[in-house]
């Protein structure tokens, strides 16, 4: 696969999720932003450098997001116990359970079917297998295309107070 069909690929991927997780219209918020939160829920007490590195986005606007949402009551900051220049940033534990849950164990297959309508169901059904798999292989954590896994929380070792990928706020 050549770079820019990578970038593309990586594009169309995010649009799905996207669209899977309701983050449209005038309710979505920026990709950077996404990044910010989805990172902090799944490494609570992260300092921004850590989300920087992670994230590959500025420190600088890690630094905005973080005092942005923290304004809006989404993440709490502490001093950092072992360096009090730093920062550790966690979501707030409200959000956690009330905004994440719900759209993180939502099934895809609509989205597929919205960005992608040219495919059937068998092909839709392939394409969600191919997706685990190659998260599998990736080591992306989250939930697994096993309905079974969506419907008892248990997916390949997120823990049942932490969020699942590919989440947003509304």
């Amino acid at each position: 696969m050549s770079r820019p069909a990578l970038h593309l690929l990586a594009r169309r991927l995010r649009s799905i999720a996207f669209v899977a997780t309701g983050n449209t219209g005038r309710r979505r918020i920026p990709p950077s932003e996404y990044a910010v939160l989805e990172d902090v829920a799944l490494h609570p007490g992260s300092s921004i450098r850590d989300i920087t590195e992670r994230t590959a986005i500025t420190q600088s606007l890690v630094s905005r997001i973080v005092a942005r949402f923290r304004e809006q009551q989404l993440l709490t900051t502490a001093p950092d116990p072992d360096d009090g220049r730093h920062v550790l940033v966690t979501v707030e534990p409200g959000v956690t359970e009330d905004v994440f849950r719900a759209r993180g164990r939502a099934p895809i297959d609509h989205a597929l079917g919205s960005e992608l309508p040219h495919l059937s169901p068998d092909r839709r059904r392939r394409l969600i297998e191919l997706l685990d798999e190659l998260a599998n292989l990736i080591d992306v954590p989250g939930p697994t295309a096993d309905p079974g896994a969506m419907r008892t929380g248990q997916a390949r070792g997120i823990r049942k107070d932490t969020i699942l990928p590919s989440t947003t706020i509304t």
